[in-house]
C-alpha cells in the first residue's frame, strides 16, 4: 500500500512538472483567446542582410567586420550545439530568403556554400566538429568592380618569333674529366 502511495505522488509530480513546462516552451496557447507571439529562430548579426540561427553563439574574438552598407566585409564566426544538416538547410533557406543566389555547394563534414548579390558575395563555411558542436562562419565581401585588378581577364596572347635555331642540333658538350683526388675515407682527421 505504501509503494503504491509513493507511485502516485510520483508520477503526479511528474505530470504536474511536465505541464508547466509544456507552458513555459510555448507549445501551449495561453487562456484569453489571444496567439501567442512567435518568437524568431533567426537574427541579423553586423551584415542587415545575413541571419543566423539563435541557437548559434558568437565568438567574438574571431569576427572582424568592417565598412558600411554594400562596402562592408568581414567574418562572423559562430560554434553551437546544432544538428549539421539542419543547420545547413536553414543557411541555404534564410540565405536565399534575403535575397542571396546560391551558385556553389560543396557538402561533407565541412560544407561550404557561395551566395552572390549584384554587388555582394558570402561564403559560409559549416563544420561538424563533434557531435555535440557545430560551427559556423560567413564571410561577406563586395564583389570586385569590372575594372579591377581582381577580375578574371585573358592573358596576352604572345606571338613566338619563328627562329631556325629550333631546328638546329644543340653543341654537344663535353664532360670535365674526375680528378684524382683522394675521398674522405683516406684523410686522417
Amino acid at each position: 500500500m505504501r509503494a503504491r502511495l509513493v507511485f502516485s505522488i510520483v508520477a503526479l509530480c511528474v505530470m504536474l512538472s511536465g505541464c508547466s513546462l509544456a507552458n513555459k516552451s510555448g507549445s501551449a496557447q495561453p487562456t484569453g483567446g489571444a496567439p501567442a507571439p512567435v518568437e524568431s529562430k533567426f537574427m541579423y548579426y553586423n551584415f542587415p542582410d545575413v541571419r543566423v540561427p539563435t541557437e548559434m553563439k558568437a565568438d567574438e574574438s574571431e569576427m572582424f567586420v568592417h565598412g558600411m552598407g554594400n562596402k562592408q566585409t568581414g567574418v562572423l564566426v559562430f560554434s553551437g550545439n546544432v544538428d549539421f544538416m539542419s543547420l545547413t538547410n536553414a543557411m541555404i533557406t534564410t540565405m536565399q530568403q534575403d535575397g542571396w543566389e546560391l551558385r556553389f555547394q560543396f557538402a561533407s563534414p565541412r560544407t561550404l556554400l557561395l551566395f552572390i548579390k549584384p554587388t555582394r558575395f558570402a561564403i559560409v563555411n559549416i563544420t561538424d566538429t563533434s557531435s555535440f558542436s557545430t560551427d559556423l562562419e560567413i564571410w561577406v565581401s563586395p564583389r570586385p568592380e569590372q575594372d579591377s585588378m581582381m577580375t578574371e581577364k585573358p592573358l596576352p596572347f604572345i606571338d613566338m618569333p619563328k627562329s631556325s635555331s629550333m631546328n638546329t642540333p644543340r653543341p654537344q658538350t663535353s664532360v670535365a674529366p674526375v680528378s684524382n683526388m683522394p675521398t674522405e675515407e683516406g684523410l686522417d682527421s
